[in-house]
């Protein structure tokens, strides 16, 4: 499996650009450099998830154990990091109508997105025999339980959007009180999908959103900063890393310890692209059909599972990964006709 982790690496080094000495790139948290990002731990995931399915007691499998158990949820920092930035930069630039736009142009398309990949589930769960209780199946439509789909990212991701329409709804355009709203908004969340008992991936990552938000209302002045040159540029990083293997030492004694150790692993990528950006087509491919290939991935899992060919181990994965890859493209060219034709239809409406 390492040998799989190590062609996902590889592919961050195609097309690499140093920005040079006392230069950095202005583009470093650019839509392109974003997606790219998106795309390399887009790979990391399905690793992860087909990682479950098949044994890994090989000599060159224990690096890969060691790896995923280090990384845990730190493989998902960067899709809620990057959100956060995105929609905090939308609201900046946009204002009020942006906000206003959130539950049916952000919350709307992940819901019926989504709610058509819940049904596609349950239609291979019918066809191979898997059966779930009727609670179980109502649930996954609201993506409280699964019937094989992932769950949680998803059911987080939409309660972040309706957390930032509330905070902005109250603030109007203070951006900084909307924030300090989503903040506390996020917060409380997290309380409450501890209190109910959900798995601690549920929520260990949430703060990441509104910590992406944060950084847009700082990006200027965090640029000037450590932008001066290399000398500061190298101090920074090095404080960051400093604190990164603090945290790491103590990230199992609570969840304040854990949302900072996650936050300094996604500030050493941003800081990373400062230096060194990325440009392949591959990972921007990934990363722009992250939906789709994170939340179908484990339909050929379920079904090549299912009659036993997962005991062929990486031909299972390779066999696993070329058809999450098609079904992504044909779920994303499907999807993206009918977000024409209903945006299409409200634009049309409005006019």
């Amino acid at each position: 499996m390492i040998i799989f982790l190590g062609l996902s690496v590889l592919l961050l080094l195609p097309g690499m650009k140093f920005s040079g000495i006392n230069k950095f790139a202005p583009d470093y948290i650019s839509k392109k450099q974003t997606t790219a990002i998106n795309g390399f731990f887009t790979l990391i995931v399905f690793l992860s998830h087909c990682s479950t399915y098949i044994s890994l007691d090989g000599a060159l499998d224990s690096p890969y154990n060691a790896f995923k158990s280090f990384m845990g949820q730190l493989v998902v920092t960067s899709f809620l990091f990057y959100s956060g930035f995105g929609i905090m930069h939308s609201i900046s630039e946009k204002g009020i109508s942006y906000v206003k736009s959130i539950p049916f142009r952000r919350f709307f398309k992940v819901f019926y997105h989504t709610e058509i990949a819940v049904l596609l589930y349950l239609i291979v769960d019918f066809i191979i025999g898997n059966s779930y209780k009727p609670k179980t199946i109502l649930f996954s439509l609201v993506f409280w339980e699964s019937v094989g789909n992932s769950d949680w990212y998803i059911f987080a991701v939409l309660g972040l959007y309706l957390i930032v329409f509330a905070a902005f709804m109250i603030a109007g355009n203070k951006k900084i009180l909307g924030f300090v709203l989503s903040s506390v908004f996020s917060v409380c969340f997290v309380f409450l999908l501890m209190k109910a008992g959900k798995e601690r991936w549920w929520y260990n990552t949430i703060i990441l959103f509104p910590a992406g938000m944060f950084f847009s209302l700082i990006k200027n002045k965090f640029d000037q900063l450590v932008m001066k040159n290399d000398f500061v540029y190298c101090a920074s990083f090095a404080l960051l890393i400093a604190a990164f293997g603090l945290f790491t030492l103590k990230r199992g004694t609570g969840i304040e310890i854990y949302s900072l150790w996650a936050i300094s692993f996604i500030m050493i990528i941003v800081m990373f692209t400062m230096k060194f950006s990325i440009h392949n087509k591959i990972l921007e491919w990934f990363g722009s059909h992250v939906f789709s290939f994170y939340i179908l991935q484990r339909i050929p899992m379920i079904i090549l599972a299912k009659i036993g060919f997962n005991k062929y181990g990486y031909i299972y994965l390779v066999v696993c990964f070329v058809i999450t890859v098609i079904i992504s493209e044909i779920f994303d060219r499907a999807v993206g006709n009918l977000d024409m034709l209903i945006y299409k239809n409200k634009k049309a409406k409005a006019a």
